[in-house]
């Protein structure tokens, strides 16, 4: 039934890569529940209840983006040769069950085992590096438009839901928010990807963008295999690992990822402690969502036609204006703007970074390069919320770990000037030698 379905979309008017770039987008929605903005959300309730410090309820965060991180190699090959049907059906499964399973727990332990699982499993086998190293498969010319409307799904969720979480919370209780997810996650995300999910338009007889409707199959060759284009270059593994580029892009991504997190999960329950009410304080959430919204496809068109690495840098000063907002928001004004502000940089660097990987490295192993990365990367992220949350438990507010943050936002522009783009060699380049 699957496979009819997709042979009858591929035949269609739209270009399948657009359906794979859907599917993605509805993933994301319900997996916002496990990200560092909803974490916010739900920290204080939980803690509250049992007495748990922000620092003990944060390691679980930690605990969790690790796993994920010594997952990324492995599922990055598993993109790159078999494709993210399974890997991603398998991985929204445990994650809907993680989400059930949150809704049970009664001690430190059973939350820091059940939320570590859902969150590896958000980070990786449905993370947002990996699912855009899919959406770059099927696109070259359009990419940036591409991953611009895949990036969409979790914008909308933190629209939409993190009201709704707040009052599910406050009407109900936080149980009943984490079980709304887990359903969630079944309808929207896990039976798309199942249905809809393929590897590379070769596979399919198409092109990416869907300039051309078929391709002619080599003779003796698998159509899986023939991924490079004419004219297209590709970095292999182990010449991306030789590229200075790489590391330089590596470093942007790691201090980048601690600085975010320490902005994202943080957020909310820093403008509750300066005053701001609980449910002002959420709302932030949906506003730096509105923020992202608002500029994600204007990043994109702009990337087009200036490059993707000149608007980064962009991007990453108009994180460092936002987060230096965030730190000194003392009333709701305040902190309804600086939070759109951040949203717009975080939708800029959501985008570009990805961009700027793949055209970098090219699209061919994108999935095991950008696999490596994500150690790196969710290392990042495990650092980023719970140095925050260790500075505040020791000074008794954000001020010190807002300092770190800027910091860090200023060393991840340099190091992105420093960054060159490799040279590459040409799949015909290759036959030659």
């Amino acid at each position: 039934m699957s496979d009819r379905l997709v042979r009858r979309l591929a035949n269609g008017r739209v270009y399948y890569g657009w359906y794979i770039v859907g599917v993605v987008l509805a993933t994301g929605i319900p997996r916002v529940g496990l990200n560092g903005s909803f974490f916010g959300i739900f920290l204080k309730p939980m803690s509250e209840d049992f007495g748990w410090t922000r620092a003990e309820t944060t390691i679980a965060v930690t605990i969790g983006t690790l796993i994920a991180a010594g997952l990324g190699v492995a599922l990055g090959r598993v993109l790159d040769r078999f494709g993210p049907r399974w890997m991603m059906s398998g991985g929204l499964a445990i994650l809907a069950a993680s989400y059930f399973g949150l809704a049970q727990v009664n001690s430190l332990l059973a939350f820091y085992v059940v939320y570590a699982i859902g969150r590896a499993m958000m980070q990786s086998a449905t993370g947002h590096t990996l699912m855009y190293a899919l959406v770059s498969k099927w696109f070259i010319r359009r990419r940036a438009m591409a991953i611009s409307a895949a990036t969409m799904g979790g914008y909308i969720g933190g629209v939409l839901l993190a009201p709704v979480t707040q009052a599910i919370i406050d009407y109900a209780g936080w149980r009943e928010a984490w079980t709304f997810f887990g359903v969630l996650t079944v309808v929207m995300a896990l039976l798309p990807a199942v249905l809809l999910l393929r590897r590379i338009p070769e596979d399919m007889g198409l092109l990416p963008d869907g300039d051309l409707r078929s391709i002619p199959k080599s003779s003796g060759e698998a159509p899986a295999r023939n991924i490079a284009i004419a004219g297209e270059a590709s970095l292999r593994l182990g010449e991306a690992l030789r590229a200075p580029a790489f590391w330089l892009l590596t470093l942007m991504i790691t201090v980048n990822s601690i600085a975010t997190t320490g902005i994202t999960f943080h957020m909310v329950p820093h403008f509750s402690d300066v005053g701001i009410s609980d449910t002002a304080a959420a709302t932030t959430v949906s506003l730096l969502t509105i923020g992202s919204i608002a500029s994600v496809f204007a990043w994109g068109v702009v990337a087009d036609r200036l490059g993707a690495k000149r608007v980064l840098l962009t991007v990453i000063m108009t994180l460092w204006i936002g987060a230096f907002f965030v730190s000194g928001a003392t009333s709701v004004v305040g902190a309804y703007t600086s939070s759109a502000l951040f949203g717009v940089g975080m939708a800029g660097y959501g985008l570009l970074s990805e961009v700027v990987w793949a055209d970098f490295f090219g699209r061919e192993h994108l999935g095991s390069i950008r696999g490596i990365t994500m150690i790196f990367q969710l290392v990042g992220n495990a650092s980023g919320s719970l140095i925050a949350a260790i500075l505040v438990d020791i000074q008794g507010d954000y001020d010190g770990a807002f300092d770190v943050i800027l910091v860090l936002f200023g060393v991840s522009f340099f190091v992105l000037l420093l960054a060159r783009r490799p040279k590459a060699r040409s799949p015909r380049e290759r036959r030659q030698t």
